[in-house]
């Protein structure tokens, strides 16, 4: 054999040798982080009330020994399914017909049904509505407006529509410094603002602040939070995550004396009809157990019938009544954040979103968000389109990243089915 053809045949065994090193390396690293995430009892196995919802739907599937529970190895085997499926179903959608722009009801149901196909989603329910008023509701596969699911960061703008509603009382102040609230809180947190705090440019450090336990009540939690090492002073930077929004949820039970639960069933579910909706942990979930920390940044547990109910009550009725003043809704919507240094967003999000208050802000005009939406990583995806008063929620089950693309499909198709 020829000493180039040797040394050819060397430099592709390394070659492959590191890339099957780094596979695993990067593979060990995702088990680690996911188990840890998870792993609410810390007992190194995923109970399936610990799994996230996705995970959830396969976990009879992924569970190879049967015993109800997943080890490092089923973990593992999941990452590389997913990794697998994910390909899978980008090749799929390759291709995906335009849908004409003269579109109408069919049109949204074809789209709808097309996106399970090809994602291999359980089902999915869309609704619609414009200026307050419900036009249209197509789903597909195992799911309808009932159905209740874990919707993760849609829930931010939810939590964000509770403390505005704090905001209006004259509980809380948009610009007021936490130690407002919580006078013995000192350093970093203690001149960080509500703004800040919703706008994801409050300093905090990466994380989504979901390791604490069912149990931890929410004064555990946040002494937990404030600990975590921040990245920047507050205002510098934007950097997507859930320890911003924990906090304000804990300066919010200060300043009003109540828990978050009650927070939200007063001023927002029961005045917008959320008749099924609960505030929980993103993952672990056993209905009808109680969280003493819950998740505002990822933690509601809801249906599509709810969420667009929640919607809807962002518009004026009429007698001119609605959830949030013009002024508080203005505030929400507002870019906050594209003239700050961003450095971290998620999954799915478009390069050129930038942030408002609770909600992602598309297409800004002289400052005022042109399209608004919190999409979740479950693939939630709510918005409102201020230009047109077209509004709606996709509720489904399956990753934002590949769901986005449909997401943002249905709803230009949902625009132009009310033009």
């Amino acid at each position: 054999m020829k000493i180039y053809t040797k040394l050819t045949l060397l430099t592709i065994t390394i070659a492959l040798g590191v890339i099957i090193w780094f596979v695993i390396s990067w593979q060990s690293d995702q088990v680690d982080r996911i188990t840890t995430m998870m792993d609410v009892n810390k007992d190194g196995l995923l109970q399936t009330e610990e799994a996230s919802p996705l995970m959830r739907l396969r976990i009879s599937e992924l569970d190879s020994d049967g015993n109800g529970d997943m080890d490092r190895s089923e973990v593992a085997a999941y990452i590389r399914s997913s990794i697998l499926n994910g390909i899978r179903h980008k090749w799929r959608a390759r291709g995906l017909p335009e849908y004409p722009d003269e579109a109408g009801s069919e049109s949204l149901q074809v789209a709808l049904d097309e996106m399970v196909e090809v994602l291999e989603l359980p089902g999915a329910v869309m609704l619609v509505g414009r200026n307050g008023v419900e036009r249209v509701r197509v789903s597909s596969g195992d799911f309808d407006a009932n159905k209740v699911v874990s919707v993760a960061s849609a829930s931010k703008w939810v939590s964000s529509a509770v403390l505005m509603r704090l905001v209006e009382q004259g509980v809380l102040t948009l610009d007021a410094p936490l130690n407002t609230y919580i006078p013995e809180l000192a350093g970093h947190w203690a001149d960080a603002t509500l703004r800040q705090l919703l706008s994801h440019s409050s300093g905090a450090g990466p994380g989504h602040a979901i390791e604490n336990t069912p149990s931890m009540s929410y004064g555990e939690h946040f002494e937990q939070l404030i600990q975590i090492p921040v990245r920047n002073a507050p205002g510098v930077e934007f950097s997507y995550g859930g320890i911003s929004m924990q906090i304000a949820g804990y300066a919010a039970e200060q300043a009003s004396g109540k828990r978050w639960s009650q927070l939200f069933d007063e001023l927002i579910a029961t005045p917008s009809e959320m008749q099924q909706s609960v505030y929980g942990h993103p993952f672990w979930h056993s209905p009808g157990t109680e969280i003493h920390s819950p998740n505002l940044a990822g933690g509601l547990y809801t249906s599509g019938q709810d969420y667009f109910n929640f919607l809807t009550a962002l518009f004026p009725d009429a007698m001119e009544h609605r959830l949030l003043s013009e002024d508080s809704i203005g505030q929400m919507e507002i870019d906050q954040t594209s003239t700050l240094v961003h450095n971290f967003s998620a999954p799915g999000v478009m390069g050129d979103w930038s942030y408002g208050l609770g909600l992602w802000c598309e297409s800004p005009l002289a400052g005022r968000c042109t399209y608004v939406n919190s999409g979740g990583a479950f693939g939630t995806f709510p918005w409102i389109d201020r230009k047109s008063g077209t509004y709606g929620v996709l509720i489904t089950l399956g990753s934002l990243a590949e769901v986005m693309p449909f997401a943002l499909n249905l709803r230009r198709l949902a625009i132009e089915l009310e033009r």
